[in-house]
Formats: C-alpha cells, sequence, structure tokens
C-alpha cells in the first residue's frame, strides 16, 4: 500500500507544479523535456523483466519486488517523480489490454518529497503507457 500512496503524493505534486518546474530547471528546450511519474529501472533487462512479469499478471508492487529480488539491488526499478527526455522505444507489450512500452529516458531531475533536484545525465528505463492500444 505503501508503494500506491507514494506513486499518489508524487503525482499529486508533480501535477500541482508541473508548469513551475520547467522555469526551476531553466530547461531550453522544454517541447522534448517531459515531467512525470512513473516506473524506472536501471537496465532495459530489469525493465523487460518487470514488464513481462506484468503481462503475466503479475501487479506492479509484485513485479517491481521480484525485478529488485533478481538483480539484488532494492532500486534497480522503482517508481520516481522525475523531469526527463524520451530516447527510443526499446520493446512494447500489452499488459491488461493497454500498449506498455519500454523506452529509452535521460532523467534530468527527481523530485525528493521536499523539491526539484537536477541530476548528472542519467540514462534509465521507463515502463510507460504507449499510444496504441493492445487488440
Amino acid at each position: 500500500m505503501r508503494f500506491y500512496q507514494f506513486a499518489a503524493a508524487a503525482a499529486a505534486v508533480t501535477l500541482a507544479c508541473g508548469a513551475a518546474q520547467a522555469s526551476d530547471f531553466n530547461l531550453t528546450d522544454t517541447q522534448s523535456t517531459a515531467i512525470g511519474v512513473g516506473m524506472i529501472c536501471n537496465t532495459p533487462d530489469q525493465a523487460e523483466q518487470f514488464l513481462s512479469l506484468r503481462a503475466h499478471g503479475a501487479a506492479a508492487k509484485t513485479a517491481m519486488q521480484k525485478v529488485n529480488a533478481s538483480a539484488h539491488n532494492p532500486h534497480a526499478c522503482g517508481v520516481a517523480a522525475i523531469a526527463f527526455t524520451r530516447d527510443k522505444t526499446v520493446d512494447a507489450k500489452p499488459v491488461e489490454n493497454k500498449l506498455l512500452q519500454i523506452v529509452r529516458i535521460n532523467v534530468l531531475a527527481g523530485f525528493n518529497g521536499n523539491g526539484w533536484q537536477r541530476v548528472p545525465d542519467m540514462t534509465q528505463y521507463a515502463v510507460m503507457e504507449g499510444e496504441g492500444t493492445s487488440i
């Protein structure tokens, strides 16, 4: 339950402050920069494992815990509120009649609970809903 409370709180903060963040970061290319809350993983293999578990019926929290246990890293995959730019789609699978994609992203900043903090260039792999639908 804590997992969902964190995600809901991060989403609320992100939505409440979304317009202000772009100016806070002094981003020059706001058209390609996005702010969102979601599942990110350190490697494409971890994101693939997460997506595969979800596609086979595992709940998001259970899938995240299994990936982290397999990686021997409690932070291999997790929910984060971040500012990022998209790179490319790595894979996609249908989950609960939605198309979920693994997208390579560059994280620019993260929300730490008190405010936004810039991070050095960091490549992560986000699991996000695609534009298509599963048929």
